[in-house]
């Protein structure tokens, strides 16, 4: 299927590894030109070099890193059709871990990330008469899930948000979508599962085989598996999709809705 992405701009977040990285790969793929951004700089570069991306160090938890991202982005690239938004997930803990400041500096990373980002770029998408969004979150943002309370207070956010933004914009074939992805074995899961083999006094090989026999499927996601959907969800070909969640889990979640 020709997913009518080449030549269109995308701006991929959190892409020097991991999910975003994969997303990125999917696109490039496709025909889309890339600009990817990260942090870290050698990591950032090299994986740029791989794909054939754009690389621009930022950070987007921070204002003037995400208005000077989406500016680069437009100046090397042209108009920003495609935005994917992916960061780093809010330390683990419970409901007594964190003071106030860790909150702040979560819903600033995970969700004004993404609000802002977006509200940079949807007035030039709308103008256009095209524009997507996909928006990386979790299964927590659907089921708690235990020992991270931060991000299944404020993922749960990025759904609301995304239903509402895309009812405003959806006249003007700009669509938004968030995916709900489950357990790939990146960077963030096996920092996770030492902390899960820490708490049960296990090995991680023991904490990490008890974690994928709760998915059905019996074994973590490849992250391509989740890059293929993200450029689907990206494309003129799912114009139709918008203002919902994707699961994309292996089957791991319970809820019936």
């Amino acid at each position: 299927m020709d997913l009518q992405l080449t030549g269109k701009v995308a701006l991929v977040c959190g892409a020097s590894k991991g999910l975003g990285r994969a997303c990125a790969e999917s696109l490039v793929r496709e025909g889309a030109r890339v600009a990817i951004c990260a942090r870290t700089k050698e990591t950032l570069e090299r994986t740029a070099k791989d794909l054939g991306a754009e690389p621009i160090v930022a950070d987007v938890s921070q204002d003037d890193d995400r208005a000077r991202l989406v500016a680069e982005t437009e100046r090397r690239l042209g108009p920003i059709d495609i935005l994917v938004n992916n960061s780093g997930g809010p330390p683990p803990g419970g409901w007594d871990t964190h003071g106030l400041e860790v909150w702040r500096a979560a819903v600033e990373g995970t969700f004004l990330s993404t609000v802002d980002l977006s509200r940079r770029v949807i007035p030039g998408m709308r103008a256009r008469r095209f524009g997507r969004i996909v928006s990386l979150t979790s299964y927590g943002a659907l089921e708690y899930i235990p020992n991270l309370l931060l991000s299944s207070s404020i993922r749960p956010s990025i759904l609301a948000w995304t239903r509402a933004v895309a009812r405003e914009v959806a006249a003007d074939n700009v669509g938004l979508v968030a995916i709900c992805q489950g357990l790939f074995y990146t960077d963030r899961v096996q920092a996770l599962v030492g902390l899960r083999a820490q708490q049960g006094g296990i090995t991680p090989d023991e904490a990490l085989a008890r974690w994928v026999a709760e998915i059905p499927m019996g074994r973590m996601g490849e992250p391509g598996e989740l890059g293929d959907l993200v450029a689907f969800l990206a494309s003129p070909r799912a114009a139709y999709i918008t203002g919902t969640a994707v699961v994309i889990e292996g089957g791991i979640l319970r809820r019936l809705t």
